[in-house]
């Protein structure tokens, strides 16, 4: 049974072509430097939905078995995030909303104190 982490971002005004260039750059990067790659879905990001327009980056990281996967999703998402900081974000590890901090970026559950 494999675990996921959903993310959704909100803001009234659409990505600029900057803030999804530095995406795919972020992307992009933990992809190549994942370990598992050959055995992951890696990050699968939604579409704009025009019936949704404050919904600006959204999707779905399927998790492997191994510990460190989620550390390492969970740290693409904190760039992400810093990407668009003036963001709504949710995010959650198989249905549990993460915690935020500033420093360490998302926390996951074992590491929530």
């Amino acid at each position: 049974m494999s675990t996921a982490l959903v993310y959704r971002a909100f803001r009234a005004t659409p990505l600029s072509h900057e803030e999804s260039q530095a995406i795919d750059i972020v992307i992009a990067r933990y992809q190549s430097d994942f370990e598992y790659r050959d055995e992951a879905d890696a990050i699968q990001s939604d579409p704009p939905d025009p019936a949704d327009p404050e919904r600006i980056c959204s999707g779905v990281i399927v998790l492997t078995d191994a510990a460190e996967d989620g550390r390492h999703w969970a740290d693409c998402l904190t760039d992400i995030r810093r990407v668009l900081e003036d963001a709504v974000w949710q995010v959650f590890l198989g249905g549990q909303l993460l915690a935020w901090d500033e420093d360490d970026g998302w926390l996951l559950p074992e590491t929530v104190s």
